[in-house]
């Protein structure tokens, strides 16, 4: 006897048996969010539940990704004591942030300061860089000012979208 799942008739489940509504009401309120979607899988086409994503919930997600991922360096650098893991995490700092488009697109905030940050590493006579090395301050003002160029050409500002970080609980749905 050949298996059921290997020919061509519609496989059958349980579900099959049970009315739509009792299994949107009774059984999906104790399943966790895999066997939900396992469940859902299961039913008829016509029969799933759809829940698309709002409408910046992607944006939102890049945006906190990159803005996560920078605050993690910026503390690691200013926890550093040793002059050359700082000039190491300044560099990978200013290497990162082109990885995320999103945060200047879309933050008008981030996006001045970081100009103004991009600007400032960028004039080779700056008194503050005191202790930074030779090779340092070149790579700096050379991402710096690539930075600055991708901002005018690649990236121009797009539109405010509201920071999820001030939502308590966010959800992309």
């Amino acid at each position: 006897m050949a298996t059921k799942y290997l020919s061509s008739e519609p496989v059958t489940h349980l579900f099959d048996q049970l009315p739509t509504d009792m299994i949107y009401y009774e059984i999906f309120p104790y399943l966790d969010y895999n066997s939900r979607v396992t469940a859902n899988l299961l039913l008829p086409r016509q029969d799933r539940l759809r829940t698309p994503l709002r409408k910046d919930a992607v944006l939102e997600f890049a945006m906190r990704l990159g803005s996560t991922s920078l605050v993690t360096l910026i503390r690691k650098q200013g926890t550093t004591t040793n002059p050359i893991t700082r000039n190491r995490m300044s560099l990978k700092i200013w290497r990162t942030v082109p990885l995320f488009p999103e945060l200047f697109q879309y933050n008008s905030r981030f996006r001045e300061v970081m100009a103004a940050k991009a600007a400032e590493f960028s004039d080779p006579s700056l008194e503050e860089m005191v202790h930074i090395t030779s090779y340092t301050r070149k790579e700096l003002k050379r991402l710096c000012e690539a930075f600055l160029l991708s901002l005018e050409k690649s990236h121009p500002y797009k539109r405010e979208v509201a920071s999820s970080s001030s939502k308590e609980n966010w959800s992309a749905v």
